[in-house]
C-alpha cells in the first residue's frame, strides 16, 4: 500500500472511487463527473494537500481537503473521506492522516476540520480516536418550498457585488465550510445570489446553487425580520422541485423554526462538526 497526494490523479479516477466508497454509505449517493468537478471547484479542494491510498498503483481510498486562513489560523477542511468496500478494515483513514499531517505541518497548518453524520457511530469513534472532538451540531434540511406571505414594499434583484461586512451583520450563526466567505468569495459563476431591498437598502439575501439545488447562505437584517423577507427570498428560487440547505447550526432556534414551520423543509439529517489541532 502506498500513500501520496492526489496531485496527479485524474477526476475520473477519483470519481470512480468516490462513488464506490459511498455506494453503501449511511446516506448512499452518486456523483456525476460534472457534480464532482463542481464540488472540487466550489469547496476549493486542493489536490496538493489531498491524500490517497493506492494498492498496486490503483486508488482505493482518499481524503479530499482544502485550506483557509481564519483569525490567524490555517484550517484544513476534510471535504470527503472514502474507502472502497474491499479495502476497509485496514486502518486506511488513520494511515492517510499519518501520511498527510507531516505535509500539513510543513505548510504551518493549525487545525483539522470535518463533518460526520450523527448516526455514523463507527466514524465518530474513529475520528475521536484520531484526536478529533465534536464542536457543534449541524442540521440538514430538504424539501419543497411552501409559499409564504408577500411584502410589496420589498424589491428583489440579483446581486453582483458582495459587501461581506454588511452581510455578516445579518448572521446569527457562523456558516459551515461550504457556506463560508472563503468558499464563496469570489462567487462561483454557477451560483445565483438574490438580494431583498427596502427603499434601495439591502435587508436580506440568499445564495443558491441551481445545479446542486442547494442554498449556501440566507440571512435577513435583524431590524427587518418577521416581515416576510426570508419567505420572499425562498419564493424567488422556488420552482416546484426539492431544494436543500445543509449544516445549519442547531443553536439557532429561530432559523430552525423558520425553515421547518415557515418554509416547510424537513430536518432529515444531522451532522457533527469535529476539530483537532495538528
Amino acid at each position: 500500500m502506498e500513500f501520496r497526494t492526489l496531485t496527479n490523479v485524474s477526476v475520473d479516477e477519483i470519481l470512480e472511487v468516490f462513488n464506490l466508497s459511498f455506494s453503501d454509505y449511511i446516506v448512499p449517493f452518486h456523483l456525476t463527473k460534472e457534480m464532482l468537478t463542481s464540488k472540487i471547484a466550489a469547496e476549493k479542494l486542493d489536490m496538493d494537500i489531498s491524500v490517497g491510498g493506492f494498492e498496486d498503483g490503483k486508488l482505493v481510498s482518499f481524503i479530499l481537503q482544502s485550506e483557509k486562513i481564519e483569525e490567524g489560523q490555517k484550517i484544513i477542511y476534510n471535504g470527503g473521506t472514502g474507502v472502497v468496500p474491499e479495502s476497509r478494515g485496514k486502518g486506511l483513514v488513520r494511515k492517510m492522516y499519518d501520511f498527510i499531517i507531516p505535509v500539513l505541518k510543513e505548510r504551518n497548518a493549525d487545525i483539522l476540520l470535518l463533518e460526520v453524520i450523527e448516526g455514523n457511530a463507527a466514524a465518530i469513534r474513529a475520528y475521536e480516536n484520531l484526536g478529533f472532538t465534536i464542536v457543534r451540531k449541524l442540521l440538514c434540511f430538504k424539501g419543497n418550498i411552501s409559499s409564504g406571505k408577500e411584502n410589496k414594499e420589498i424589491t428583489i434583484k440579483e446581486m453582483d457585488e458582495f459587501p461581506w461586512d454588511s452581510l455578516r451583520s445579518f448572521w446569527d450563526i457562523e456558516p459551515s465550510w461550504q457556506g463560508c466567505v472563503y468558499v464563496l468569495d469570489p462567487m462561483p459563476e454557477s451560483y445565483t445570489t438574490i438580494g431583498a431591498y427596502a427603499d434601495e437598502k439591502l435587508v436580506g439575501y440568499i445564495i443558491y446553487n441551481p445545479l446542486a439545488r442547494k442554498i449556501h447562505q440566507i440571512a435577513v437584517d435583524k431590524n427587518y425580520r418577521k416581515q416576510g423577507i426570508g419567505s420572499i427570498l425562498f419564493n424567488t428560487i422556488a420552482d416546484g422541485k426539492p431544494i436543500a440547505i445543509n449544516n445549519v447550526d442547531d443553536i439557532s432556534v429561530e432559523t430552525r423554526r423558520f425553515l421547518d414551520q415557515k418554509i416547510g423543509l424537513e430536518n432529515w439529517l444531522s451532522q457533527f462538526e469535529m476539530k483537532r489541532a495538528i
